[in-house]
């Protein structure tokens, strides 16, 4: 029987994720409102990596221009020894027989946002603010969601893209597993040039000293040092100079960098993970159904890819009246988050010597090196999405 409601879809949430959703589906044909709770989109960057694999599919959708103009491209991954000496590099161009763009991009969540945002509303979207989804009820036929501003919605499906807090994945009471991670995350925004202090240096590294490491990310205005902060360390202490210089001296020639320092953060991380995408005709996405470590910057990534799936297989619906090749998409979405997500994170978020060993052996064979950076683009991640489907309402789950 055909579903009269599928041809109109609720996206909950105004951020990466959702815009990105809410922007394909509306070029699909397909009536979509975005519902967002706060006055406006939320422009605090928490991400700040975009990979090969999304990289390609944000290319179908005619931003890539954009984004290259205000971001950084980065063509290799660095491990280094605080004197100098590389360990390992990795060229992304090892990538470039599997992908159209094999680089590796350090561009600012909230700018893609916005980029997302000023598209969906030129193209004629919906898009309301102060308008949090306060309630959610479903039958046979669709959807009914009320949002905090009174408003009462219909639709044929509701997306959560509303976050780690997420509304809706509470009000379809879809549980969750989460475990914490030890210690917090420091971030510097130091306005030397890096490649002054290590000549050569790729975009993106990883110094390591025994078990001390820390991450030097080229951005378009500065460079971020990213390092870990071990439990027991206050917030307060952490963003002290003389915590900083202490934790980073055998590192770096920090004194002499803190000058330069314009701003720094802390914040916590934690793995969660939804136990389903999926509850009736309500699926989750981003961080409402994943949230993952930092390192490797693959959280927003997989939120991306989550959009991309939902996006192809809404068309699929929207084609046969019926909400199975939705389901089949959620149901693949959950496993890539449980079953290679969430692991290669925990993966990732190693310091060890032994692991910077096994990942310069690594490079001794070209096609070891494809295969490690082609786990770290996330191509395996992508669960039957390919750039090539976007637009053709062909999914494959």
């Amino acid at each position: 029987m055909t579903d009269a409601n599928i041809g109109k879809m609720i996206v909950a949430g105004a951020g990466p994720v959702g815009l990105t959703l809410a922007l394909m589906l509306r070029r699909a044909g397909i009536d979509v409102t975005v519902v967002e709770k706060r006055a406006t989109v939320n422009l605090q960057s928490k991400a700040s990596t975009f990979h090969a694999s999304t990289i390609d599919l944000l290319e179908t959708c005619d931003v890539l221009d954009s984004m290259l103009a205000k971001g950084t491209r980065v063509d290799s991954v660095q491990y280094r020894a605080p004197d100098g000496v590389v360990l390992a590099q990795l060229d992304f161009d090892l990538l470039k027989d599997r992908v159209r763009n094999p680089f590796r991009m350090h561009y600012e969540q909230g700018e893609l946002t916005t980029l997302m945002r000023d598209l969906f509303v030129k193209e004629g979207g919906d898009l309301r603010f102060n308008a949090g989804v306060s309630g959610v009820e479903q039958d046979d036929a669709g959807v009914t969601v009320t949002t905090e501003d009174g408003q009462t919605l219909r639709a044929g499906a509701l997306f959560g893209c509303d976050g780690a807090q997420s509304f809706v994945r509470e009000a379809v009471r879809i549980g969750y597993v989460e475990k914490p991670y030890p210690g917090m995350v420091l971030r510097l925004y130091a306005q030397t040039d890096m490649r002054e202090i290590f000549p050569g240096l790729g975009g993106i590294a990883y110094l390591h000293l025994r078990d001390e490491t820390c991450s030097l990310l080229e951005m378009p205005d500065c460079w971020r040092i990213v390092v870990r902060v071990p439990a027991g360390v206050s917030e307060t202490e952490a963003m002290t100079d003389e915590w900083v210089v202490d934790r980073l001296r055998n590192l770096l020639p920090i004194e002499k960098l803190m000058p330069s320092v314009s701003g720094r953060d802390v914040y916590s991380a934690r793995s969660r993970r939804a136990f389903a995408a999926s509850a009736g005709r309500v699926y989750l996405a981003g961080d409402a159904l994943h949230l993952t470590n930092t390192k490797g910057g693959m959280n927003l990534n997989a939120g991306l890819h989550d959009a991309f799936a939902y996006s192809l297989a809404a068309v699929e619906s929207f084609a046969c009246g019926d909400t199975a090749p939705l389901d089949r998409a959620a149901w693949e979405r959950e496993r890539v988050a449980r079953c290679i997500l969430l692991p290669r994170t925990s993966e990732n978020a190693g310091t060890g010597s032994e692991r910077v060993k096994r990942i310069a052996s690594i490079t001794t064979s070209p096609e070891g090196a494809r295969e490690f950076l082609a786990k770290q683009a996330m191509l395996d991640m992508l669960g039957g999405v390919s750039p090539e489907l976007v637009g053709t309402g062909a999914v494959h789950v």
